[in-house]
């Protein structure tokens, strides 16, 4: 029997968690089942070199060298174009996308060909549509919900998620299936053992007698809140006479000058650090006292899940949808309302006055994290679907 050709599809290889989730794909798909392929828009992003050996990639960038159009959808066009030529090219026979803006294209391209498509809906709509979208959103929107009920099967991350992009799109109610986010438990565990070469990170507290360090991870955008967290660790800081907060931000982002002038402006320059992408952010994640994730919206955050693989306490915002699923509604991790500082404030403080209690969280969350949210249990279901939705068009 021949292997199903899977063509795996997103617009570049930042260190989001989507691009995390099919780095895992790509990695652990079972290889006497499946021949994974690659499609991206842009060949670029430092989780290239994550990509196996053995998975051709393809980049949209490069196979049009065609000069950019200004006409309104032209460029948009080309690239629905083009991975039609690939997909037959590689004779595909499922193809999978993560994010909407990557929907608009691999799944345009799929059922011009009557290839099956499976698209994952990444976060809340309702909350994540509109700051991402750009352009023309009453078109795109109007365009996701025909290519959504085309679609062989729609996933989403949460099952809010799920429901709230019935809602968002006109789609039919369940037509949207839940299927989480998947993290490497044991590479996690593995790599966070590996020494941080940070000194300001590793130092004892030089003006107080405790330190307690914080760590958060994302895309340096809006979206995720960080401008929060700093000014809750401004406000920790100045109330507290013998604990100094240390905070480390790994990502990277357009927000990166925006954020670097907030530490600046509220006095924190020594003890906020734009730490940038980290190899081994496990690492940092292990060694901090609490990784706190105070974002706005979410899907199903893999820093968390992270987080929580490696024992740490969590702390992180009631956003729609995802963490409140994770943390079953505060049982493994403190949450608070999202863009509330001082619920910020008051998590990580609980954190610090309770420790007994938020190691006891940790230790519970780690086992959830093994045990429902772990990547062999993901792709394994993956792989699950696409099976089926390829016999379903055998059939």
């Amino acid at each position: 029997m021949s292997r199903i050709r899977v063509v795996f599809s997103i617009g570049a290889l930042h260190g989001g968690g989507s691009e995390h989730q099919i780095i895992g794909a790509l990695r652990h798909i079972d290889r006497d089942q499946f021949e994974p392929y690659l499609y991206v828009v842009y060949r670029s992003g430092p989780l290239l070199s994550r990509v196996p050996g053995d998975v051709l990639i393809a980049a949209f960038e490069e196979r049009d060298s065609r000069a950019p159009t200004t006409i309104p959808g032209g460029m948009h066009r080309r690239r629905v174009e083009d991975m039609t030529r690939y997909l037959q090219e590689v004779r595909a026979d499922v193809c999978y996308d993560r994010t909407f803006l990557m929907t608009l294209i691999a799944a345009d391209a799929s059922q011009r060909l009557g290839i099956p498509n499976v698209s994952t809906i990444v976060t809340d709509p309702s909350a994540g549509f509109a700051p991402v979208a750009g352009r023309f959103q009453w078109l795109k929107k109007r365009s996701l919900r025909r290519l959504y009920s085309k679609s062989a099967m729609v996933l989403a991350v949460s099952n809010g998620a799920a429901r709230s992009a019935e809602s968002f799109y006109g789609l039919e109610p369940h037509v949207v299936v839940t299927h989480y986010n998947g993290v490497d438990v044991a590479a996690i565990r593995s790599a966070a053992t590996n020494p941080i070469d940070s000194q300001w990170w590793n130092a004892a507290g030089s003006r107080k007698k405790t330190v307690v360090r914080i760590v958060s991870a994302g895309r340096l955008n809006h979206q995720k809140g960080f401008h929060l967290l700093i000014d809750a660790v401004a406000k920790l800081e100045s109330e507290s006479a013998d604990t100094e907060y240390r905070l480390a931000l790994l990502g990277e982002g357009h927000h990166r000058l925006q954020l670097q002038n907030q530490i600046d402006a509220v006095g924190l320059t020594e003890l906020v650090c734009l730490s940038g992408f980290q190899d081994n952010a496990a690492a940092w994640y292990r060694s901090a006292d609490v990784f706190v994730l105070p974002s706005l919206v979410e899907g199903m955050p893999n820093a968390l899940m992270e987080a929580m693989a490696c024992g740490t306490p969590v702390v992180s915002s009631r956003c729609p949808h995802g963490p409140e699923e994770i943390l079953a509604d505060g049982k493994f991790g403190l949450l608070c309302e999202p863009g509330s500082v001082t619920a910020l404030t008051d998590a990580i403080r609980d954190i610090n006055r309770n420790p007994l209690a938020a190691k006891e969280r940790a230790a519970a969350a780690k086992s959830r994290v093994e045990s429902k949210f772990a990547q062999r249990v993901a792709v394994r279901s993956l792989e699950d679907l696409f099976s089926m939705v390829v016999q379903r068009k055998d059939s």
